[in-house]
């Protein structure tokens, strides 16, 4: 006998499709293309979607120059890194990277990330 279908979700959610987005080759070679999947991460965020199971591959995503990007990824850093905290000790080495930069933008925003 095959098992209920009715408990079977057909959808693989907006947490694994994203994930394999911010996974995808092509994405992570297109700064437009990340920006866009950082947006839809951003945007689930603030409708109360928990997407802290991405705090790996969004650690991953900061290490871009678009600063743009950095932006919406340190939100998310701040916004996580509390669910997270063994997670947490890896966006360490890019906060630091970071806070030595040339570009005094990039400087000031993980200046205040660290905070």
């Amino acid at each position: 006998m095959p098992p209920p279908t009715y408990f079977v979700d057909h959808k693989r959610g907006e947490v694994n499709e994203l994930r394999g987005l911010l996974r995808n080759p092509k994405v992570t070679r297109d700064p437009e293309k990340q920006r866009d999947v950082t947006k839809k991460v951003i945007a689930y965020m603030t409708l109360g979607i928990d997407m802290s199971k991405l705090f790996s591959e969004m650690i991953n995503l900061s290490h871009t120059k678009d600063l743009v990007i950095k932006k919406m990824i340190y939100l998310y850093l701040c916004s996580y890194a509390t669910k997270k905290k063994d997670l947490a000790v890896l966006a360490i080495n890019t906060l630091r990277k970071d806070a030595q930069d040339d570009d005094p933008m990039i400087r000031g925003l993980a200046l205040r990330s660290l905070c």
